[in-house]
Parts: structure tokens; sequence; C-alpha cells
């Protein structure tokens, strides 16, 4: 047994997590509110003895103790496993010489930069030299408040000024220092790296400063400059502001992703305290790292100049000014951030024209707040920006937008891709199954494969399984349309009427259907579990279930209550189901064509068996009887598949589907 099944098997996950989260035994496992998202009505947290591991049906967040530990404090998986290994009373291995010796001069580092950022700090607020460092501070409109927190400061100009002090007063090894990134070694001079600039100390999650931005306060210079990369600073897996951002990322259930410093400074300054940003260089995996360990939500707010929407769709230029002494870094392309889209809830917001956050939140709160609400589904946003330019009445045109979005929408999962590609029959007018023909003519079982073991942890489970290890997450199926629908009704009950009205279609002119297809909702459900499920819950509606344990359970949901058991967390997974939260009308349209097609199927199924039947029966006053309802199955079926017009274009992907 190795280290970390010992822990595993020492910790009793229940203990562990109900130090911090109040737990109720259901069953034969424990129920109660998400530490990681925001949620004060509905219990979705789940966790299993059996397995010793945990999951959210909100969220889905889920996993191990080392999974609960890392997500609640944002730590990673070491810091985690020598926790977890002192509380389980395990002794690790101790370190080699050589990560000894590599943590010694990360300690000294961190002294040095930490000496340093008083310094700059000092310098900005008390000593008469940091005059244009407070001109520039009251010029953008930053408090006494934010300037404390963020620990602003100051860089004289002169070449050596930090460098001295930290080597004659402070005493610290001119190694050290430059390896820091402080000062820089070149021609066999050293001498001060930030000079003449307003200093942003970068600290990383856990609140030590690891680097410093600098923003020039003159043009003799490039405007900004960044640490390079060290022992202490990796550009990108540090985001400005998440050390003061962490605990309001996870209270609010979002994070918000801006350009600049200043950007993120002001938004703290008025409020916001969940808005953070990547350090002179575009989004990488390392940043949707931190960011997923706190929330799953995040939103992007955007350049509303051409030049930044071309730089977010194509992912070909950094989303701010990346100072000579970087290295370039991954970039996020517009298939990436649909890709990351499968694990996250990305949002993108859009800026008005010429301005950025700074403006709009100095300017006027409220509109900054309407902003993030008014936040579009990333992949929402390709579908607009790259349809902006078409006329998509035109075949022509339809050819090309379908050319510009298979390769993002084959980035999703196959899920998603039914929902997209219902999307592109309404945006397009190009049928559904042809889209989604032409998709899985592209997608090779490599691909399919790879892009399921990325995802399949934030997948609804068909069954309350989480996996059991910090490395190993269960793949699950996508739910049915079945599911869908059912998903969709019980958490918008206003769409009932449509779904009924759906039913009650045609029947009027095919009386002897109606007996065997049904007109209520329950009918189209052919699971019985969503049928028990539905009719639960529409009794729940005119008789509240009795014996209601109000201390964690609404009413709007005591309901799932009076389900067996095994159907419990099936009900509270559909009612957490993300269920695509997009228009109004483009819901009423996913609710009609979901019901219309297991209507469909249900009228099929009569249709084969009663044909069955027509072969089977020799009598013949029975045959006759049996022969009419065929008749009108016929007929019934005639009438709720009537195909549209196919468009110009549906022909040619036929053609190409053929090929």
């Amino acid at each position: 047994m190795n280290v970390i099944d010992t822990i595993k098997e020492r910790l009793d996950i229940v203990e562990l997590i109900g130090a911090s989260v109040a737990l109720r035994k259901t069953g034969r496992s424990y129920l109660g509110f998400c530490p990681f998202h925001p949620n004060s009505r509905t219990p979705a947290f789940t966790v299993y003895p059996d397995t010793q591991s945990f999951y959210c049906f909100g969220c889905h967040a889920s996993g191990s103790v080392f999974d609960f530990v890392m997500l609640q404090q944002g730590i990673d998986f070491r810091e985690a496993l020598q926790q977890l290994a002192q509380q389980a009373g395990v002794e690790l291995q101790p370190p080699s010489a050589h990560e000894q010796q590599q943590d010694e001069q990360r300690q000294r580092l961190l002294t040095i930069t930490a000496a340093a950022a008083r310094y700059f700090h000092y310098m900005l607020v008390q000593h008469a030299q940091g005059q244009p460092g407070r001109d520039y501070v009251q010029q953008r409109g930053l408090d006494e408040r934010t300037i404390e927190v963020f620990q602003l400061g100051y860089s004289l100009p002169e070449w050596d000024h930090l460098l001295s002090r930290l080597v004659q007063q402070k005493g610290f090894a001119l190694d050290d220092i430059v390896a820091t990134g402080l000062a820089v070694e070149r021609d066999g001079r050293v001498y001060d790296r930030f000079r003449g600039r307003l200093i942003f100390p970068i600290r990383n999650h856990q609140g030590d400063v690891v680097g410093f931005g600098g923003r020039a306060l003159d043009t003799s210079q490039p405007k900004y400059l960044n640490t390079p990369q060290t022992l202490l600073f990796d550009k990108s897996h540090v985001l400005y502001g998440l050390d003061q951002a962490h605990e309001a990322i996870r209270s609010q259930g979002a994070a918000v992703l801006v350009e600049g410093y200043v950007d993120v400074l002001t938004a703290h300054q008025f409020g916001f305290r969940n808005v953070v940003a990547p350090l002179g260089t575009a989004l990488t995996a390392g940043h949707i790292g931190l960011l997923k360990k706190r929330s799953p939500h995040i939103y992007l707010a955007l350049d509303a100049d051409a030049a930044g929407q071309r730089a977010t769709l194509r992912g070909i230029q950094a989303m701010q000014q990346v100072s000579p002494d970087d290295e370039s870094q991954p970039m996020v392309t517009a298939q990436g951030l649909v890709r990351w889209s499968n694990d996250i809830q990305l949002r993108v917001i859009r800026m008005p024209d010429g301005r950025d956050p700074d403006d709009v939140i100095r300017a006027d709160p409220e509109q900054w707040q309407a902003l993030v609400a008014a936040a579009r589904p990333v992949t929402d946003f390709y579908l607009e920006s790259y349809t902006a330019d078409l006329d998509l009445g035109q075949p022509q045109d339809q050819r090309t937008a379908l050319e510009r979005l298979i390769p993002l929408i084959l980035e999703l999962d196959s899920t998603q891709q039914r929902v997209y590609a219902m999307r592109l029959e309404q945006v397009l007018g190009i049928r559904a199954d042809l889209i989604l023909g032409l998709l899985k003519r592209n997608v090779s079982p490599t691909r399919r494969q790879s892009h399921n073991t990325r995802t399949s942890r934030y997948t609804l489970p068909v069954q309350a399984e989480p996996a059991e290890s910090h490395t190993s997450h269960r793949v699950q199926p996508p739910p049915s349309r079945e599911t869908y629908l059912l998903a969709l009704l019980l958490q918008h009950p206003r769409f009932c009427p449509l779904v009924e009205e759906v039913l009650w279609q045609h029947l009027e002119t095919f009386p002897l259907v109606q007996p065997l297809l049904g007109s209520s909702i329950e009918h189209l459900f052919a699971q019985t579990p969503h049928r028990q499920i539905w009719l639960t819950w529409q009794r729940s509606k005119d008789e509240p279930p009795a014996n209601l344990p109000t201390e964690h359970v609404d009413v709007g949901r005591a309901w799932i209550t009076q389900l067996p058991e095994p159907l419990q967390d099936r009900a509270l997974a559909l009612l957490t189901l993300d269920v695509y939260d997009s228009r109004e009308d483009m819901k009423r349209q996913m609710v009609i064509d979901c019901a219309r097609q297991l209507r469909l199927e249900q009228a099929q199924r009569w249709h084969r068996q009663l044909c069955q039947q027509v072969q089977d029966l020799a009598d013949e006053t029975e045959s006759e009887s049996v022969n009419q309802l065929f008749v009108q199955i016929n007929g019934y079926l005639g009438a709720i598949r009537i195909p549209r017009p196919m468009s110009l274009y549906d022909k040619d992907l036929r053609i190409l589907l053929k090929r």
C-alpha cells in the first residue's frame, strides 16, 4: 500500500469534511451544502463513506480527501499531501538533498522579494522622491486603502538604488537578488531591473511575493515590465490579484478575468473583488487550473475594438503588452477556449467601444454589473462573431459559416454538440441531423477518447459514484433526450404547456391514437424512473409532503424525499443538470424539438407493435379493428413528421456525407 492509500485508509472523509461542512445522513450517504459554490437553498453536496469520496450535483466538484483539501484551501497536491499526512500520522519520505537545497533557496528568495516590496511601498507612500508615483496613482483614482492592500510601490530611476540597499543594508547575496529577477546581470554589470516605475507586487495564491510588475511613468522605456521566469515566478501559473480575490471567487461562485493591473485595482476598490488578471501573457491552462479550484464559472472581459476581437477569436495575440524579457507562453485559441468550456462555464463580457473595465467601473459601477450579467457563453460568442459578416440566407455564406464553426464544435462533448447543432439549425437553416453527421465524419476515435478523459470530471454521472483517487474520474455518457427534457421541465415548469400542446396536436384528426399514446406529459417518458420522478413532482404541487425536513431541504424540492431512496440522487441530478442557459426563445424551441422527437419515437414504437399484430392475427373481426388502428397510427406519423423544406445547402451536405 502506497502512502496515498495509507492516508485515505486512516482518514474518514465524512469526519474530515464534516469538520467544516454540516452533513446530514441520508441512507448510505451524507448530504450538505456545497462549500465550493454559492447555494443556500438546496443541499447538493454528497459524501459517500463506502467509496471515501464526494460529489456535488450543483458545481460537479468531486474526488477524494485530497481533492477536497485542494479545492477548499486552493493548494496543490503536494501541499495537501503534507497536510493530510501530518493529520493521519503518516511519515513522508524526507526530501532529497537537491529538493532541500531548492527549498532553502526558495525561502531566501521569498525573504528578498518581501523586503523589496516593503521598500518599494515605503518609497511610494512616504519618501519625498516618490512623488511621481503618487501623482500617477492619484491620476488613476486609486485610494489609500487600495494602495495599502495591494502594497503598491515606486522604484527610483537610479540604476542601483534598490540593489545597494538590499546588499549593503540588508546583507542579501548578490546572486540571490539576481535570481529573484529584481536585478539584471549583463556585460559584467549588475543593476536594478525596475527603474522609475510604479511597482505592482505580484503574489501567489498564498500571498507570497513571487515577482513584480512595473509601469513606466515616462515614454523613455517600455510601458510595462514584469519579472522574468524565476524559481519563484512563472507567469503562466500566476494571476494578479488572486490572493485578494480567491475568497470572493468562492463566495460569489465566479471569477472575472480582465487585462491590466489597474483594471483589477479599480474593480476591487469599487467592491468587485472576484476580479483577477493574467500577467503580460495570454490565458494558459495553468491560469484556468488556478481558477477551476475556486469556481468553474469564469467571465472573460474583452477589448471592444476590432484588434481585440480578432486576438480573442484567433488566439494570435497576447492579452496585453509583453516585455522583451518575457518568453512566449501558450495562448488560448478560439478552439482552446471552447475546449476549456467543457470543463468550466466560460462566458465573454463584451466591453463598450473604446472602454476598458477601469473606465466602465469608475463611470458607472451598475453598468459593469449589467455587462457581467449579460455575458455570453463562449461558444455563443464565437457563433455570433464568426457569422457577423455573412448573409445567412445565402447558401454560399451558409457553407462558409459551417466551415468556420465545425472546428469549434468538434471540441465540445457529444451533448453540447447536439445543443449547438440545434442552434446552427436555427441560425443557418441547416438541419441538425446533417450537421451532427458532418461532425461524426470529422471526429477520430482517438480524439474522442482523449476528450472524454479530459472532461469526465465535470460530466453528470448516471449513478453517483465519484472517482476514488485524485487522478481517476469515471467517464459518464451524456444525458439522453428524455433525460434532457425532464430536467428542463423540472427546472422550468413554465414550459409544460408547450409540451402539452405538442402532445395534443393531430389527436382530434386521429381519435383512435389518443388511448395508445396518451395526452399527458408522463406518457412521453419511456423510462419508468423518469415517469415516477415526474408523477411525484406533479403530486407535490397539490399535496406538499408530510414530515418535511425543513432544516436542510427547501419546500420547492422537498418532493424528492417522497421518492424511493435510489431515485433521490437521480432527481437531484436532474434538478442540477446544466440545461444550456441561453435566451428564452432558444429554451422554448429546444423544449418543443425534444417533445416532438420523443412523441415521434413513441408513435414509432406503437407502429412497429401494431404492424406485428396485423401479421399475427387470424381472427377477421379483431384483425379489422387492429387494421383501423394501424391506419390511424400511420396517418398520425405522417402528420407529426412533415419535413421542413430542405435548403440548397442541406442538399450539398447530404452529398458530402455520402462520400
